[in-house]
């Protein structure tokens, strides 16, 4: 049963495991971990930033003696600086840019990647393809030199030559194994489960193509995501000191409105009482009035009072009453800063610093970015200049007119015309090299033109640049 569930299993990943393909490489991109973490700060940022009402809300609580007979409560919240909600959202405006740029950076190093390994492969499999014929043109000039051994036309040295170049095409064929094997292993970091490799060439521009993209150069502009990353940190250091300066601005520093409670029960006072009160709404008082000093004069045993003193005060602690308004119970409380000998100037000052050295920033990185264009068309053109050449002698070669050409001037001597076919395949090699330094090229200029950030299963090559 476990046998049968195996061989199942084994079945089913047979049915399911196909060729790699171009669609397929590039789609693994959007499973690259540094692309998903890029999404993620780019998504983080797209929701927009909170409202912000104020600096700061609080709610206050004082305690007015231990009496606990009053209480002040208060909420009092500190209001934004004069240009602060601005400065903020021009922040956020200047990270979403730049969040955004870093992330079409990131899909186009991925991409580049991948399109660099595909076009090695397929390159390399072309090379090898000619280094066997060339293989074999050589090992059929070592028979004829074997056969001419006995002949006066005969070259040990050419021998030695051609065994030489022998050992020499062996290890390129070794090398060209090894290449093709370490680079399907790359490709597998990112498809991990394919059988074979069955990448199209008709995916790949023509030479001619590139040519007419790049015929009239490359206009280096903000859609560059190098060049859009340069400008969002601009943007993004010269709000953040924006922000520094509108932070500044704080003049008011803070607002509140109170509540004063009073607890009638618990309220008590000093009152200096008099003949009045102790006879009147303080009659409570009256015999400690007296017993304080407030009788002049007293009954024989002491126990009443003839004659009240009218001088007399005494201090005493008595109850108290909250007497006033519910408007009264309310307090409002503002602080204001006086903008006098502050460091504003110094925050102004540093605003412009700051500003100025985003700008030489950003310049520097447009500069940068068209030098490395300019060099990318430059080269370009060169090397397809070369390559054209070259295919030219390929088309002659296998047309056969310089074999016929040979063939007049030598009689058709073998190792001649074996010299004309090596040579034909040289050239080849050496087109297909160029051909392979040209793609190179023209892919790094598709990443530093934002090509290669576009999403979606789309062939970035012969998009082209416009």
């Amino acid at each position: 049963m476990k046998k049968f569930g195996l061989i199942s299993l084994a079945l089913a990943a047979s049915v399911f495991a196909g060729p790699l393909t171009w669609e397929q490489l590039v789609k693994s991109a959007d499973n690259d971990p540094r692309y998903q973490s890029a999404q993620k700060r780019a998504q983080m940022t797209s929701g927009g930033h909170n409202t912000k009402l104020w600096d700061k809300l609080e709610l206050r609580y004082k305690l007015d003696g231990f009496s606990f007979a009053q209480h002040d409560f208060e909420l009092r919240f500190t209001p934004k600086a004069f240009g602060e909600g601005a400065a903020d959202q021009a922040h956020w405006d200047a990270q979403v840019q730049y969040q955004n740029a870093r992330l079409a950076e990131d899909r186009a190093v991925l991409l580049y990647d991948r399109y660099e390994r595909a076009i090695h492969y397929l390159m390399r499999q072309r090379l090898n393809k000619l280094n066997k014929e060339l293989y074999q043109v050589n090992a059929d000039r070592i028979e004829v030199m074997h056969l001419k051994s006995g002949s006066a036309s005969f070259n040990p040295q050419d021998l030695m030559t051609a065994l030489e170049k022998e050992a020499s095409l062996r290890a390129e064929l070794i090398s060209d194994s090894t290449s093709l094997l370490n680079a399907e292993a790359k490709l597998r970091l990112w498809v991990p489960d394919f059988d074979g490799v069955e990448l199209d060439t008709a995916w790949l521009p023509t030479m001619d193509d590139v040519a007419k993209e790049i015929e009239n150069g490359v206009t280096v502009d903000e859609s560059f995501p190098q060049i859009a990353k340069a400008l969002g940190k601009k943007n993004s250091e010269t709000s953040k000191a924006k922000q520094d300066v509108a932070s500044g601005r704080d003049y008011i520093s803070h607002v509140g409105i109170g509540y004063s409670l009073k607890i009638e029960s618990l309220m008590e006072k000093y009152k200096d009482l008099d003949y009045g009160d102790v006879t009147g709404s303080y009659k409570d008082y009256e015999e400690d009035w007296i017993k304080s000093g407030g009788c002049s004069t007293f009954s024989d045993d002491g126990s009443t009072c003839y004659k009240y003193d009218n001088s007399h005060v005494f201090n005493v602690l008595v109850p108290d009453y909250d007497n006033r308004k519910t408007a009264d119970k309310f307090f409002l409380n503002v602080g204001i800063r006086l903008p006098f000998f502050d460091s504003n100037k110094d925050s102004e000052l540093r605003y412009q610093v700051a500003e100025l050295d985003a700008e030489g920033d950003y310049m520097d990185a447009v500069r940068s970015v068209n030098q490395k264009v300019a060099k990318l068309v430059e080269e370009i053109n060169a090397l397809i200049a070369q390559w054209k050449v070259q295919k030219e002698f390929v088309e002659q070669v296998n047309a056969g007119s310089i074999f016929e050409q040979f063939a007049k001037n030598a009689g058709s001597d073998p190792l001649l015309l074996l010299r004309a076919r090596e040579s034909g395949i040289e050239s080849d090699m050496r087109a297909i090299k160029l051909e392979t330094e040209v793609l190179n090229r023209y892919l790094e200029l598709l990443q530093y033109a934002g090509v290669l950030s576009q999403e979606g299963v789309q062939n970035h090559l012969q998009k082209g640049l416009k």
